[in-house]
């Protein structure tokens, strides 16, 4: 018992000090250092081209291209518009967003943790112009978005994706 209570004790002991000692290590101290941060930076330049891909299918009204980049069971969740779920459903919804309006937006970054190696959350905000194509009207667009993203066959995808304005309504 006691020796399980040494073992525990010293685990705890190593959870506090092993990150303390890491911090205070110079940055290119080792290899194994550097391995991690070279890895999430490909992950984020991944998730970046993603974002990239994303905003070039919204303001080119490309369907396919917007819907290639989700997963098949990805979830598009518009403000007052019911919960879009798997690839057929969201075709429908970018064909029927695509034939009511042209964007042309330009997405930020505004955070992006890499919760496993299969899962990301990317939290973006956009700006731009909207056009209204039943009547030509333009208006400003300023959105903020969160992504939940997910590694499939090597690539990321849009798992989940909801946005909301941020422009206060007109009265």
């Amino acid at each position: 018992m006691k020796t399980h209570l040494a073992i525990a004790a010293a685990c705890l002991a190593l959870q506090v000090v092993a990150p303390a000692v890491q911090a205070q290590q110079p940055q290119g101290a080792s290899a194994k250092s550097h391995k991690p941060q070279t890895a999430d930076t490909h992950q984020r330049a991944e998730i970046e081209q993603l974002l990239n891909k994303y905003e070039q299918a919204l303001n080119t009204s490309d369907v396919n291209a917007a819907v290639q980049l989700y997963t098949d069971d990805g979830v598009f969740m518009a403000p007052e518009n019911p919960t879009v779920v798997g690839t057929k459903v969201l075709r429908e919804a970018y064909a029927g967003v695509f034939q009511a309006i042209a964007l042309k937006l330009k997405f930020q970054i505004a955070e992006t943790k890499l919760l496993s190696p299969e899962w990301a959350l990317l939290r973006t905000t956009s700006t731009g112009v909207v056009k209204i194509l039943a009547n030509g009207a333009e208006i400003p667009g300023s959105n903020q978005e969160l992504f939940l993203l997910r590694k499939s066959n090597g690539q990321w995808k849009i798992a989940r994706y909801s946005f909301s304005s941020v422009l206060r309504p007109a009265k």
